[in-house]
């Protein structure tokens, strides 16, 4: 049922995109496929709304799409726009400017107006604002998480007398009355937007003259009209700025400033923004972008517009632009880079707010206390959009156009009726940093790279977790914005790392000394530095720093695109909390295999069978109930649980019963992790050093001779983690590596269950098992003697019988038999210390067994990160080993989901359905364990819930 749901699901929005790119396409009714039609009912009328809805949600352009084939009110088509724009909390837009401020006079200032109103109105908090509209917000209005929260207070605090006994007061009466100075770049353009004759009587000489000209000549670049009258004149809103952007123009994203960081809303503005991020670079130009993402030109160069707008980004000169920069430019813009942030923003003039008193000077800086009343306008004509945008009628297109108001005001009925509504999906402290007194800000003009590195680049992947301890930790003052550049960019590129790196060289491990868990956050910081200094020379085009979770907001043929394109190799940090969906298409030294759920247990279990050492450990089915504690961990008195979509715990072994509750709602992965406490845990990297002294005793260790027997450690890198317990590790004395489970014998009616687990044949008789009886050993030998012996030689006369059957299976001399049977008849006896060392342990025998193997460079541990920097700048990035690095790691891939599936079924069971038998698919996410699986004596097998 969950499958042919999920496979129903998927073809649904499989369906709704290609709706979507249809109506994009101009695709109409007549020519619509069929399975298209049948989806819409084979309603024209269907197909009709959607497009209606789609246009007004995606702001596409009324003249020229299927928008104007299906409603035929060009005007009242934007009023709706703007309206269901502002009701969703979305960015100004811009693309649209010729049309909303030109014939509805709605500029940038008045529309975040009303966006913020509504919040206020709402009683909303700060969060609620997408990214994007934040910062928008933030560049326009001068408001940010401060300010709304002095907004909130002053509504609350600073109610007007004659308010008090009736409705709350306007919110528009307490924000700002002109938008803040923008900065402003010389090759933006300037053109006329909406005046009246009364705005005329306001203007200056100087002002009046640029108006004419742009009434007759058109628009203008900035740079060849005066600043200072450009800036009064946006700030009167009588005219409005063009970014243009062509195919040809590059672009380059510094770290980020001024962005603030609420939630994301998911609509495709905002999607593309994201992939437009994580994709740009200075060497592409926009027109490239566009095919390697497969998108439209005019989309990318409208998203490309607007992040240059907010300053997040940056046009390349062009060498026209630099032989003529100050040709034919006006004198006022010589110093235009160098500008003085306003002070107080939240208190700045205010040009169109009605409510505000009828005259004021424009240069006045003080916020009105005493509100005026206004009457509210009335938006409710608009209140029958629907909140999914898809069941809308066209009952207004008969009705009167009215003239939009300057600051619409909503009733509350339009509040519930509020669109697009989204989860919150990221709630992070505000990173704009300012307070109610700025300092000056220098702000740098784009100024052409004096050292462009070309040619493909390394590419090290990191995940959220990075960033966030550096976020979090405080290390340093300019790290701040860095970290949320790679966050939210998705990347730092190869021309920011000089600033990045200095700001890391001000972080200190000295700083970290008594600060607790927080010195985490400085170890990542150090060795950071160090990974990206000794593989930043490996290639001429230097190194990026890119985040996985941006990276999977691609699909993966577009993700490929773009790696193939810019990186020869990427090397991943690691341990890697994100998913990684489909494997890298270029050489990767990281995981062999695709994330999912359930991937870090199955591979714990797997390294461990191949190598016959680990610890002994249980993977249970979920539904399974543990009654007693699992015999195999008998003498364990710490225990490491690995459940899903959370990292691994240390839990008492008395306190197993609370593992019950987790089990009800997934699988979990046990293992003995200690005796008295916790065991100790030891790092060693790959590939192992032949020269290395400290490296010799590791690289003869059983486990890791078995490991590289089945997996090219020389071709990869990563560390591998070992475990001592207190309890030696055997190993495996008949090794296969093929899983073959044996279908557990049929229970009787009279059987008792003693554990109650997902599949009803997992619990055998009491009666079926074998001659003789495991017994509990002696659990004082583990608390007294906890380095005596191997963890299966017990002192009691219980598990005589059990150690003979055992000892009669071995290969090995009749001496050793005897030795044997001496150490067991003198159970009540302790040998001294002397006589234990003389006696030789079995040569697979091993104080520290393997506990779990990662591929990458380590973030958190200094030896272990120099070594493998060391190997992947000496041999392992030549290219005869990138050449191969594919094929070895196809090879793991296909032999570990061999193991996984051959732990899915019982071999010999006939009812086992035919999927299970089929191998599994490289692309698709593991499943969950479908048997209750055991490893012990260095094999896996089934557990029989004892």
């Amino acid at each position: 049922m969950t499958s042919t749901t999920t496979t129903t699901t998927t073809e649904s929005g499989n369906c709704q995109l290609q709706l979507q790119l249809c109506v994009r396409g101009n695709v109409p009714w007549q020519e619509l496929p069929v399975h298209l039609r049948s989806m819409l009912h084979d309603n024209r009328r269907d197909y009709e709304k959607f497009v209606f809805n789609y246009s007004l949600k995606n702001q596409l352009r009324f003249r020229g799409n299927l928008a104007s084939k299906v409603f035929r009110q060009e005007q009242r088509y934007y009023e709706l726009l703007i309206q269901k724009n502002i009701n969703g909390l979305g960015v100004f837009p811009y693309h649209l400017a010729d049309i909303v401020t030109k014939g509805l006079r709605v500029t940038p200032f008045n529309y975040y107006l009303d966006v913020l109103s509504q919040l206020l109105r709402s009683d909303k908090s700060y969060d609620t604002l997408p990214n994007f509209t934040a910062a928008d917000c933030l560049r326009v209005l001068g408001i940010g998480r401060n300010e709304y929260l002095a907004l909130i207070s002053d509504l609350k605090t600073h109610t007007p007398r004659s308010l008090l006994f009736s409705a709350k007061p306007n919110p528009l009466d307490f924000l700002p009355r002109l938008p803040v100075r923008v900065h402003m770049e010389p090759w933006w353009r300037l053109d006329i937007g909406y005046v009246l004759e009364t705005d005329i009587r306001l203007v200056t000489p100087g002002e009046r003259s640029l108006l004419d000209d742009l009434i007759d000549f058109g628009a203008q670049p900035a740079g060849k009209c005066d600043y200072q009258v450009v800036q009064s004149l946006y700030r009167k809103g009588l005219i409005y700025l063009d970014v243009p952007i062509s195919g040809e123009d590059r672009i380059s994203i510094p770290p980020l400033r001024n962005f603030v960081m609420n939630r994301v809303s998911g609509d495709y503005f905002e999607n593309l923004l994201y992939k437009i991020f994580v994709s740009a670079d200075e060497h592409m130009s926009i027109a490239e972008l566009a095919q390697m993402l497969q998108l439209e030109l005019d989309s990318v160069k409208q998203a490309v517009s607007f992040i240059c707008r907010l300053g997040f980004a940056q046009r390349k000169q062009t060498e026209h632009d630099q032989t003529g920069h100050g040709h034919g430019q006006h004198a006022s813009w010589a110093d235009y880079n160098v500008q003085e942030l306003p002070q107080t923003p939240q208190i700045t003039p205010l040009n169109y707010n009605l409510h505000a008193s009828s005259s004021f000077d424009l240069d006045q800086q003080s916020s009105p206390k005493t509100p005026k009343k206004d009457k509210e306008k009335d938006s409710s004509s608009i209140g029958y959009l629907s909140s999914d945008g898809n069941t809308s009628d066209f009952s207004f297109a008969n009705m009167a156009t009215p003239t939009v108001p300057t600051h619409s005001t909503h009733n509350s009925n339009n509040h519930n009726n509020n669109s697009d509504d989204q989860e919150l999906s990221s709630e992070l402290e505000d990173v704009s940093e300012r307070t109610t007194t700025t300092k000056p800000v220098t702000v740098a003009a784009p100024i052409a790279s004096t050292s462009v590195k070309s040619g493909k680049r390394v590419g090290f992947l990191f995940d959220s977790t990075l960033t966030a301890f550096l976020m979090m930790g405080n290390l340093s003052p300019g790290l701040k914005n860095h970290a949320v550049t790679m966050f939210e960019v998705g990347k730092l590129c190869e021309e920011s790392l000089d600033s990045f790196l200095a700001e890391l060289e001000q972080v200190s491990l000295l700083d970290a000394e008594g600060e607790g868990d927080v010195s985490r956050y400085f170890a990542h910081a150090v060795i950071l530095r160090s990974t990206i200094c000794s593989l930043r020379p490996l290639l001429p085009g230097g190194l990026d720093l890119l985040r996985l979770e941006c990276l999977e907001g691609l699909d993966w043929q577009t993700r490929d695109r773009v790696l193939e394109k810019k990186y020869k190799f990427i090397v991943s940090a690691t341990p890697l909390t994100a998913t990684l969906s489909h494997m890298f298409s270029i050489p990767f030294f990281g995981q062999f295999m695709r994330s999912s759920d359930a991937t870090t247990m199955w591979s714990k279990l797997f390294y461990n069978h191949i190598t016959g050492y680990g610890p002994p450990s249980l993977l249970l089915c979920r539904g399974t109930v543990l009654k007693t504690l699992p015999r195999l961990f008998l003498g364990y008195g710490k225990l490491l649980v690995n459940i899903l979509h959370s990292d691994a715990y240390v839990l008492n072994s008395e306190n197993f019963r609370n593992l019950n509750e987790q089990l009800k709602n997934g699988c979990i992965l046990l293992q003995g992790y200690g005796i008295r406490s916790a065991g100790q845990l030891h790092y060693e990297s790959f590939p192992f050093q032949a020269t290395d002294a400290r490296q010799a005793k590791w690289a003869t260790h059983r486990a890791v001779q078995k490991l590289a027997e089945h997996l090219d450690l020389r071709r990869q890198c990563g560390y591998i983690t070992f475990l001592n317990t207190g309890v030696p590790d055997l190993g495996c004395e008949e090794y296969e590596l093929q899983v073959k489970l044996k279908l557990p014998q049929r229970k009787r009616p009279q059987a008792t269950a003693t554990s109650s687990s997902s599949s009803k044949s997992n619990v055998p008789n009491a009666d079926q098992l074998t001659s003789y009886q495991l017994k509990s050993p002696d659990e004082n030998h583990f608390a007294a003697t906890p380095e005596h012996g191997p963890a299966n030689e017990y002192t009691s006369d219980d598990c005589t019988q059990l150690l003979a059957s055992e000892l009669a299976n071995c290969n090995q001399s009749s001496s050793s038999h005897i030795i044997r049977g001496k150490l067991i008849s003198e159970n009540s006896v302790e040998l001294p210390i002397n006589q234990v060392a003389e006696l030789s342990p079995e040569p697979g025998t091993e104080d520290w067994t393997l506990l779990e193997v990662n591929f990458g460079v380590p973030l958190f541990d200094v030896d272990t990160n120099t070594r493998i920097c060391e190997q992947l700048v000496q041999q392992l990035s030549r290219d005869a080993n990138l050449e191969t690095l594919p094929e070895c790691a196809q090879e793991a891939q296909a032999l570990f989901l061999e193991f996984v599936r051959q732990c899915l079924y019982f071999e010999d069971d006939p009812a086992t359905p035919a999927q299970f038998r089929e191998p599994l698919q490289p692309t698709r996410p593991l499943p969950h364990p479908r048997i209750n699986l055991a490893f012990e004596n260095g094999r896996v097998g089934y557990w029989n819930g004892r």
